[in-house]
């Protein structure tokens, strides 16, 4: 067995975080007038609470992780508890891109793959950078894989044929 190549990882996009962001950044505000207008200062306390939040979603999305190799595709995310979906690029059988508006703006989308895995027929892959060229890349070594496969099979009923 060939040792397996990693071809790429990323992460997504924290734009997916845009929402919450903006939610902490209107609770930190919130807070702010509101420590103003009662002029109580241990009010400011509260701003721990939006900042908070809005770090532990940047985490989780950090900690979110793609790796494409030419064997497989592993997804590995969780903070505390690590959770890892490995799919055999052989078993890929279609993936699409759907690029929403607002990520276009950012230049990124989300990858959608499609595979005969039992255990997760369907892979959403929510913002990532350069959608296009990693559908392509899964694509292309999902093919190969397969052409291995197909290399060996055919390899061994030939040799029983002519036996």
């Amino acid at each position: 067995m060939e040792p397996e190549v990693t071809v790429h990882e990323c992460n997504p996009s924290q734009i997916v975080n845009l929402k919450n962001f903006v939610f902490a950044f209107l609770g930190f505000a919130a807070i702010i007038a509101l420590t103003i207008i009662t002029g109580k200062k241990i009010l400011l306390l509260l701003l721990l609470a939006p900042v908070i939040y809005a770090f532990w979603k940047w985490v989780e999305v950090t900690s979110t992780k793609l790796t494409l190799t030419d064997q497989r595709l592993i997804i590995r995310s969780g903070v505390f508890t690590k959770i890892t979906n490995e799919t055999e690029l052989y078993r890929v059988r279609d993936t699409s891109i759907e690029e929403p508006f607002f990520y276009r703006l950012f230049g990124v989308g989300n990858v959608i793959i499609y595979s005969t895995d039992e255990a997760e027929g369907k892979l959403h892959f929510n913002a990532y950078n350069k959608p296009h060229w990693i559908k392509d890349q899964v694509r292309n070594n999902a093919e190969v894989c397969r052409q291995r496969k197909r290399w060996g099979t055919d390899n061994v009923l030939i040799h029983d044929l002519n036996q």
